[in-house]
């Protein structure tokens, strides 16, 4: 399964997932973005990857977010390695940027090439 299949199926429980960028109308969403490396080199060529990931909460302020936090940490746990975690959240200046933003970063690995 790809890295973005698995989770996508880990995270929609939570809210509603996409890669990258969400541009459905739900007020409380998940974006994730990821990079690779080359681990396990044997014969020269690498049996598997590390993926680096990303996760991102993103709700309205106000909003209580903290149960889909945990729920995200225990989720990815799952897949991944225990992830950490950062409050990025704050403006840009601009009024309706006003928000949440949570970072979550954790570690997983699959079979080389199938990314």
């Amino acid at each position: 399964m790809s890295v973005s299949n698995v989770l996508k199926a880990t995270l929609n429980p939570i809210a509603p997932t996409e890669a990258d960028v969400y541009e459905g109308k739900a007020a409380v969403y998940i974006t994730f973005n990821y990079n690779s490396l080359p681990a396990d080199f044997g014969d020269d060529e690498p049996a598997h990857e590390r993926f680096l990931v990303q996760v991102h909460l993103w709700a309205p302020a106000g909003y209580n977010t903290l149960a889909k936090r945990r729920a995200i940490k225990k989720a990815l746990s799952g897949v991944a390695t225990w992830p950490s975690y950062t409050n990025a959240s704050g403006t840009t200046g601009n009024k309706k940027d006003v928000g949440q933003h949570h970072v979550f970063e954790c570690e997983l690995a699959q079979a080389a090439g199938v990314e």
